[in-house]
């Protein structure tokens, strides 16, 4: 998917603005087919596509599956704890209330010292294995209390595969800031096929469901998320904007239409179904990117940053992406 994904970045434009508020929706659209001109690349656009929803798919089957697993584990484990004795902590951890030997092993252990002790048995030997198989199986549950997640590694394992094409797909600053007019990150190029695919589905929106689904917006977010893209995903995405515009002419409108709204045209007639579309994509994104930030937390990074007054201002945490690469930090957390 590589060259595919190179392919798309040289095409876009040398230069890619903000769209105007100016021109409304109308203005914004036109704006956008002249950014995206990938009709020569149109194979090449839908071979990303359905390799982003391979890819897609692939990680919502371990969702799936992580979820199942979880299940079962809670429900070994509330069977499994009292003889283990397992308690609850103050800080939410799992904690063990004897230190020694588990209440099954303890149990099995005086259950075996009583029948061997006693005269009228003539061959304890297997009340001696019982305690020993006791003893086993204590810490064989024990061991898998402490099981992985399959999503985690999925989500560690593309993680690392990711690594190799870093600096193809997110390219560090030369100014140290952000790059908003001549970036060609992944992010841009997931923008643009998010963008085409909405407007795609307005001719034929059964045909397109059908054939890519949700899986596209899982592999994309997924991988901005752990490229660090995410806020510039969120901040120039040409359909967020696109919906920026249409609420910004919205509320522009209200105030100059007339008492009898019934009697007001229109703005938005024939653009219904595109801004539906994406008011749904961007309400999938957000729980991509919420389930991504709870399973795989980003990390905390120490940098630099610069007052307004030009000042630095030195030892503030950032978040990070979680393969640490020295990628200019987005948010403070002082």
């Amino acid at each position: 998917m590589v060259p595919k994904v190179t392919g798309l970045q040289e095409a876009l434009p040398k230069s890619i603005g903000l769209l105007s508020f100016d021109g409304g929706i109308a203005g914004c659209q036109k704006i956008i087919h002249e950014i995206l001109t990938w009709e020569a690349k149109s194979d090449v656009k839908v071979e990303v596509l359905h390799d982003l929803k391979e890819i897609g798919s692939a990680l919502y089957w371990m969702s799936l599956l992580d979820i199942v697993l979880r299940q079962i584990d809670t429900t070994q484990f509330m069977q499994s704890a009292p003889w283990l004795g397992l308690v609850p902590g103050n800080d939410g951890q799992v904690k063990h209330a004897y230190s020694d030997n588990t209440p099954f092993t303890t149990l099995l252990s005086a259950a075996t010292s009583a029948v061997a002790s006693s005269p009228a048995c003539a061959n304890p030997s297997s009340y001696l294995v019982m305690s020993k198989q006791a003893e086993a199986a204590s810490l064989l549950y024990k061991s898998n209390l402490n099981s992985g997640s399959v999503l985690e590694y999925a989500l560690a394992f593309t993680s690392a595969a990711l690594d190799r094409h870093y600096s193809k797909w997110s390219a560090t600053p030369k100014t140290g800031f952000i790059d908003i007019t001549t970036s060609k990150d992944f992010y841009r190029v997931f923008s643009g096929l998010q963008y085409s695919y909405l407007e795609d589905s307005m001719t034929n929106p059964s045909k397109k469901r059908e054939m890519l689904g949700d899986s596209v917006a899982w592999a994309g977010c997924t991988i901005m998320y752990l490229l660090g893209q995410q806020l510039h995903f969120e901040l120039f995405d040409f359909s967020y904007q696109f919906l920026n515009v249409a609420e910004i002419e919205t509320a522009t409108v209200s105030l100059y239409q007339p008492a009898d709204r019934s009697k007001s045209p229109n703005i938005f007639q024939g653009y219904e179904v595109i801004l539906e579309a994406m008011r749904k994509a961007r309400r999938l994104n957000n729980h991509v990117f919420s389930m991504l930030r709870a399973r795989c937390p980003l990390e905390d990074k120490v940098a630099c940053a610069i007052k307004p007054s030009g000042a630095p201002l030195h030892r503030m945490k950032f978040s990070n992406t979680v393969s640490a690469f020295e990628t200019l930090p987005q948010r403070a957390n002082s």
